[in-house]
């Protein structure tokens, strides 16, 4: 058996530049993610409580980034809008280096967000197009191993850079990782489809998106998987050092945990549970979710294990699910797309996800502090819902007109 197909990764011959790009692109964000709100106080000098209104005000008013990427993608092509979304953060983060005030973090923030509200649809939307029949669940899987391996590594880099060359140096070194993705990806010229033409990309619109009932179905699993997977970077570090009283160590453990997981699993996890129905798939996800937010919220009432010892396997069990429902869930929304009409049905996908990170922090907080059960078990009954949600998808035919196999 080739080391490729052991590995679970699909078939990338002619592709390179895409899968490059992707890396590129990770490593970029890796540099400056943990340093985000860090920067604008420490080189900028702004407050810490304006930086973080300031990110909150942005990404509410990126929030119909989606939405308007998926007309885009429909009407432009899928390759063109990942482009001018890379292009699009060169600027803002060339943009961070000479802003100095709350209004111009506000701006430029709010454009960096839009920049990803429109690379997410787009992005999904290019490998749909690129990846080989049966291959998108691996496509997707491989670009989440990649945006972790690159997140990871560029997170390293960028504590070793704050020393020799500073912040500044890390916010230059990501705008230049777009803008080398944006030419890896422009200079491209595969297999990928540009846009449908016109009759086609006229019919329809988000009407017809929203009519389709199994799509609609999706979309409330969608946002409930979009507040899990939220839950180990939102909730857990308060659950851990506010209410358990941990030392401040384990929350990063965790994290790392959860990373080193997803790399070594998930194109392997993709691979072996292509074969399934996607929507059963999904199911045994939030079962495995609920699983995990159950063992979250017994850490305080087990005394016979240390609390990091099940705090531990929680999130192993938390990771789980989430190297099943990514690229499963991707691939699903796909699968269910017409060609003419896949921007607009990833762009809703992005919507309910935006959605989720601004409502995230607040709900997860206010009920953290009605009891420290209270949000793990809530999360429970959310994944219980997806359960039943997806029951329905049961129904939808094996093969559709102008689809793919739904549910192969």
């Amino acid at each position: 058996m080739a080391v490729t197909a052991l590995l679970g990764l699909p078939r990338t011959r002619g592709r390179l530049p895409l899968v490059a790009a992707q890396g590129v692109d990770a490593l970029g964000t890796g540099l400056f993610l943990p340093f985000a709100v860090v920067y604008f106080h420490a080189a900028k000098g702004l407050p810490l409580t304006a930086v973080g209104a300031a990110l909150s005000l942005a990404a509410l008013l990126a929030l119909p980034a989606g939405l308007c990427a998926g007309p885009l993608v429909d009407r432009f092509g899928p390759r063109r809008v990942v482009v001018a979304a890379n292009l699009l953060r060169v600027l803002t983060f060339t943009g961070y280096v000479f802003a100095g005030s709350p209004a111009a973090l506000v701006v430029l923030a709010a454009l960096t967000f839009w920049g990803e509200g429109l690379f997410w649809p787009a992005s999904g939307a290019l490998v749909a197009q690129v990846a080989d029949d049966g291959q998108r669940a691996r496509w997707y899987a491989m670009e989440r191993t990649l945006r972790n391996v690159g997140i990871g590594l560029g997170g390293l880099a960028g504590s070793v850079l704050v020393i020799v060359g500073g912040y500044t140096a890390i916010v230059v070194l990501n705008a230049a990782s777009f803008l080398v993705a944006a030419a890896l990806v422009g200079c491209w010229r595969g297999r990928a489809a540009e846009a449908p033409p016109r009759a086609a990309a006229a019919r329809g619109g988000y009407r017809a998106v929203l009519a389709d009932g199994a799509f609609r179905r999706v979309l409330v699993t969608v946002f409930v998987f979009a507040l899990c997977d939220l839950a180990l970077t939102v909730l857990l570090s308060a659950y851990v050092l506010d209410t358990l009283r941990l030392p401040a160590w384990q929350p990063g453990v965790l994290f790392a945990l959860n990373t080193v997981l997803v790399v070594l699993a998930q194109t392997v996890v993709a691979a072996r549970v292509d074969r399934f129905r996607r929507a059963r798939t999904l199911q045994v996800a939030a079962v495995v979710w609920a699983g995990a937010f159950l063992l979250y919220a017994a850490v305080p009432l087990v005394t016979a294990l240390p609390a990091f010892a099940v705090l531990s396997v929680a999130t192993a069990v938390f990771t789980a699910a989430e190297l099943l429902q990514a690229p499963t869930s991707s691939a699903l929304i796909v699968a269910l797309a017409p060609a003419h009409l896949r921007g607009r049905y990833l762009g809703l996908e992005e919507l309910l996800w935006g959605a989720a990170r601004v409502l995230a922090p607040v709900t997860f907080t206010a009920l953290l502090a009605g009891g420290p059960q209270l949000p793990w078990l809530v999360l429970a009954g959310c994944c219980t819902l997806a359960v039943v949600v997806l029951a329905g998808l049961k129904a939808v035919p094996e093969a559709a007109p102008a689809r793919e196999n739904v549910d192969a």
